[in-house]
């Protein structure tokens, strides 16, 4: 047996003896593709696990209705909105990594029909640009797009990737992409410029679970609110502190 022959069958086997794992929800049972630890999903009773956002769709996204979910990682919430297979999931992730086990998750769960996967990232303006990475690899987080910065400061740079950035508006304009009624938004401190190319997006959806935590508590706040007060979005106050604490809750008055 060559060189070749004997990585190419050690590289069967390793993707063989891959681990899986997997969650049970309200819904039923979700399975993921173990590639590294950070591709372990939390319980999702732990606040770690942001029960606030496994509660906000449960209790928000109607049947047929379209859910953004911007920043999917591994794909934890884009799975559970779209178990029940009614409703339609774009999920965007911008690592190659989390990418390739998001996909994996997708098919693991046979979800391929309601769940469309992109592999780039949200912000103010479409162009091509650096995703620096704390961690590279797949199911990690704290990572940031342009700089190695994120919500809570500078990072140590262990690899970057080059990704393209799309505005939301940019985005909503190519054919065959679901609009959405429905925005989750959760990117490591990049959550203002994403807003900030989405001001048409955000004039029709109904709700959006924005991370508010970092750097986006203590200088952005005043500034992303008031990008979600002019789209005629307002807090749900009831949902701060919900869960993990980290994310806010803002919604279309059903009276506008």
């Amino acid at each position: 047996m060559n060189k070749r022959t004997k990585l190419k069958t050690h590289s069967r086997l390793s993707d063989f003896y891959k681990g899986s794992h997997s969650i049970t929800t309200d819904k039923g049972e979700i399975f993921f593709r173990i590639d590294s630890p950070g591709a372990v999903p939390q319980d999702p009773e732990s606040e770690r696990s942001e029960p606030e956002t496994f509660e906000w769709i449960k209790a928000h996204l109607q049947d047929e209705e379209v859910l953004w979910d911007i920043g999917a990682n591994i794909g934890v919430f884009s799975l559970y909105a779209a178990l029940g297979r009614k409703n339609k999931i774009l999920s965007i992730e911008p690592s190659a990594e989390s990418y390739s086990t998001l996909n994996a998750n997708i098919r693991l769960n046979n979800l391929s029909q309601y769940i469309d996967a992109l592999c780039l990232a949200g912000s103010s303006e479409t162009g091509l640009l650096k995703l620096f990475m704390k961690d590279p690899s797949s199911g990690a987080s704290h990572n940031s797009i342009e700089s190695a910065e994120n919500q809570f400061g500078e990072f140590t740079v262990s690899g970057d990737q080059s990704v393209i950035a799309i505005a939301l508006d940019d985005l909503k304009e190519i054919p065959g992409i679901p609009f959405p009624n429905h925005i989750k938004l959760d990117v490591d401190g990049r959550e203002l410029e994403i807003l900030s190319g989405g001001k048409k997006v955000l004039k029709v959806i109904s709700s959006l679970l924005v991370e508010i935590e970092g750097r986006n508590k203590e200088e952005n706040l005043e500034i992303i609110e008031q990008i979600l007060f002019d789209s005629g979005l307002s807090e749900d106050e009831s949902w701060r502190g919900k869960g993990s604490g980290r994310n806010r809750l803002y919604k279309r008055s059903k009276s506008k």
